[in-house]
This record gives structure tokens, sequence and C-alpha cells, in this order.
């Protein structure tokens, strides 16, 4: 049975690949250029491969080298994820918090239901990752995250969830464009209008294409853009109109741009989203509960029809 290959002679190789020379490589590992070279020497001669040319004091990665790199890279990127694992652990033990959070939410809802959170929670130190849905929960399952707000995955193993309203999707446009003047704009209005599509994978993008489909509605598509959140700068500038999430508005509303509900009805729904079978901590449940009111409240000063909830008086069922 073959012995495991040294993890220092990796390590080394790898940094002589970052680096482009063995001195660089020592300072890199606080070890010194003839320590980088003999563990260098160590590697080619248990491989039996020769990694580097020597021209010199200048080095050349060979052919078998670049192609050694590329798995060895995969490997340091597991154990760089074993570590970061390790860290958010020490860190949550700590009175750390990590939240992972749709783009949509991090502007604006998120900051302030962290307020709310920190009056009750004020040892907590949060820290958030603003990314898409999909990196989120694997960051999730890889106890990267403490809990994370977007939607869940089709295949939604070894999660938790606990879902916020829904909400449906409104039309916004620039407000001297023509249809300002509906209380309602449907999908059969979208034909052969300018318009800010959000991205093909989007949840929203495909329900929306779908009803455009069956209404035999072609919109003249100027902008696509991955996230909904960028969508009323583009909007503001009378690029397009276009059909998003309200919770996409929330902060971003001038007097440049009107809203209007949207028939037929495309909904976003998120939750919060957790491992399964691991304790959650007391201030996500916390922060969930203050998010919920923060959305509720916003997209009730929204109106465009956005059914509004009173929010808990005095952060009341935040403890």
């Amino acid at each position: 049975m073959a012995r495991p290959l040294n993890f220092r002679q990796l390590e080394a190789f790898r940094a002589v690949m970052l680096t482009g020379s063995m001195t660089a490589a020592g300072h890199a590992m606080s070890i010194s250029q003839p320590a980088v070279s003999r563990l260098i020497h160590d590697l080619e001669h248990e491989l039996r491969l020769v990694l580097f040319q020597r021209q010199g004091i200048q080095i050349i990665a060979t052919e078998a080298a670049v192609r050694l790199y590329s798995e060895v890279e995969r490997h340091f990127s597991g154990a760089d994820r074993i570590r970061e694992a390790a860290r958010a652990i020490r860190l949550s033990t700590a009175g750390y918090l990590h939240v992972g959070t749709m783009p949509n939410l991090a502007s604006h809802c998120l900051p302030e239901a962290i307020g709310l959170l920190l009056r009750h929670h004020p040892d907590v130190v949060v820290s958030v990752h603003p990314d898409s849905s999909i990196n989120l929960v694997s960051m999730l399952l890889h106890a990267q995250l403490d809990i994370v707000f977007g939607t869940l995955p089709p295949d939604p193993s070894g999660l938790e969830h606990d879902p916020f309203p829904s909400t449906q999707a409104v039309c916004v446009m620039p407000a001297a464009h023509p249809l300002a003047r509906k209380k309602r704009v449907t999908v059969n209005d979208l034909d052969g209008q300018d318009f800010v599509a959000l991205g093909q994978a989007s949840r929203q993008r495909i329900q929306l294409n779908n009803a455009m489909l069956a209404a035999g509605v072609r919109p003249n598509i100027r902008v696509e853009t991955m996230h909904s959140s960028s969508v009323i700068g583009y909007v503001s500038r009378g690029i397009g109109i276009a059909v998003i999430d309200p919770i996409a508005v929330i902060g971003h509303h001038t007097p440049k741009v009107a809203i209007r509900p949207f028939t037929p009805t495309i909904s976003l729904d998120f939750s919060a989203v957790y491992r399964r079978n691991v304790p959650r901590p007391d201030a996500a449940a916390a922060l969930t509960r203050a998010l919920g009111q923060v959305v509720q409240e916003k997209l009730g000063q929204l109106g465009a029809g956005i059914p509004a909830r009173r929010p808990p008086r005095d952060g009341q069922g935040l403890k």
C-alpha cells in the first residue's frame, strides 16, 4: 500500500508554483530557501517526476508540474474549506453569527433587522455574506454559515427552513411611462416594451417567461442583470420597464420610478434556512423574526397593493 504524500512537500510545491521562486516560497512558508529546495527534491524523488528545470537562479515549472498543480490545488481547496469550517465553529462559540443572504436583502432590510437584533443581543457579532442562494446553501452545508436567507434548492436534503410570506412580483417603470397610468399591469402590456430582465436562471425569470410564452408576448430586452437589486438603477434611467420582486425595490425606490401590481402572479418564496439536526443559535432565530418584521413593514410602505403586517411593538418577540 502506497504511503501518504508528505503534506509539507505539497505545501512547498504549491508555494513555488504560486510565487515563482524557491526564495519567495520560503518567505511565504517562513522557512529557508534551502529547506524549500530540499522539500521539492524529496517530492520529485517520491513521485519520480521532474517538476522544475533550473536555469541559473531561475526555475521553470515543467509540464508535469503544471498538470500536478491542478490536482494539488483541489486538495488545498478542500483543506481550506475545513479550516474555514473550523473557524466558523470557533467564532460561533465566541458569540459570532454567520449569516448568508440574498443580495436584495443585504442593502436595506437585513441591516435594519440586525440593528433590532443587537438591541437585545448586544454581545453578538454578525458576519454577513451576500451571495446567490445556491452558493450560500453550499456554504451552510459545509458549516461555514449558521443561517441563510434565500431560496431553497430543488433538493433540500440536510436542510430545515422557516418560510417567509411569499411576495408577488410588481412591475416597475419610469414615472412618465404610459403604463404608469394603469392601476395594474398585465403580461400582455409587456409586448414590444423596452425591458430589463433578470438572468436566465432566475426563478422569477422562468415564471415570467412561461407567462409571456403562453400569452404570445415578446418584450424588447435591453439589459439582463443577475441581481434584482440592480434593476431600479436601469429603470430609473429610462432603459426599460421590469417585473421584479418588491423586496428588490426597498431602499431603491425614487420619484423617477412607478410601481404597479402585476398579473399573473409571479412569486418569490424565500426562507430562513438551517442545517438539519444542528442546534439553531438563539440569535439566528431572533434575527429571523426581526427580518420578517422589517420586510413586512417596508413592503407596506411601498404600497402598490402589497399587504403589510403590523410589526411587533418595541421589538417584541426578538429576545
